[in-house]
């Protein structure tokens, strides 16, 4: 993809093409990339009722924000992080093809969230399940679920902590935690990093 130099008020005549904009904070993106929107929508002979024009940015504050200047423009326009797009158009609609894989109960499914299970039910199962009984503290277990972060290697969902957790002198094993997940999703609950995965 070359590279242009723009200013805030630089309009691309080619508006068919993808494009990234990288600049630093407060030098315009925003209002540029508003402006850019409306630019397509007026002149775009490709959007149609079923046809809009998808903006992916980083936060929900840019979304809000992008959809406020846009103001009545915004019906034909999408306007989303990369986590709720690929929700929406890709897992939600798909995940059904490998829910048995992952024994994830799609009927319960309502969304992407950041949500940690850790009440009392769920923290003993896990621990039953895991064969770590003898962990009794739910608040170093809830905090190692939620520093938890994931990377896929070779298809496979590893789980990461900033450190070994330890109650007393029993570490958290780290295969129990691949188990917390597969009881979320059990449950449907899809978290915001598992958009990634599926």
């Amino acid at each position: 993809m070359p590279i242009t130099t723009i200013n805030s008020d630089y309009k691309i005549a080619d508006i068919d093409n993808n494009f990234k904009v990288s600049a630093g904070p407060g030098a315009g993106k925003t209002y540029w990339l508003v402006n850019h929107i409306k630019n397509i929508l007026h002149t775009s002979n490709k959007l149609s009722i079923t046809r809009r024009v998808a903006c992916i940015t980083y936060t929900n504050t840019a979304v809000e924000t992008i959809y406020k200047r846009l103001g009545t423009s915004s019906s034909q326009v999408e306007v989303s992080t990369i986590h709720s797009f690929l929700y929406k158009h890709i897992v939600k609609p798909y995940v059904s093809f490998v829910a048995e894989q992952y024994n994830l109960d799609i009927s319960e499914i309502d969304g992407h969230d950041n949500i940690v299970l850790s009440n009392y039910s769920f923290l003993k199962e896990w621990k039953e399940r895991t064969g770590q009984q003898r962990i009794n503290d739910d608040n170093i277990v809830s905090e190692a679920f939620n520093k938890l972060r994931w990377k896929i290697d070779n298809d496979e969902l590893i789980a990461r902590t900033p450190y070994p957790f330890k109650i007393g002198r029993y570490p958290i094993k780290n295969d129990s935690y691949l188990e917390y997940k597969k009881m979320t999703w059990e449950k449907g609950i899809i978290h915001h990093d598992d958009v990634l995965f599926f």
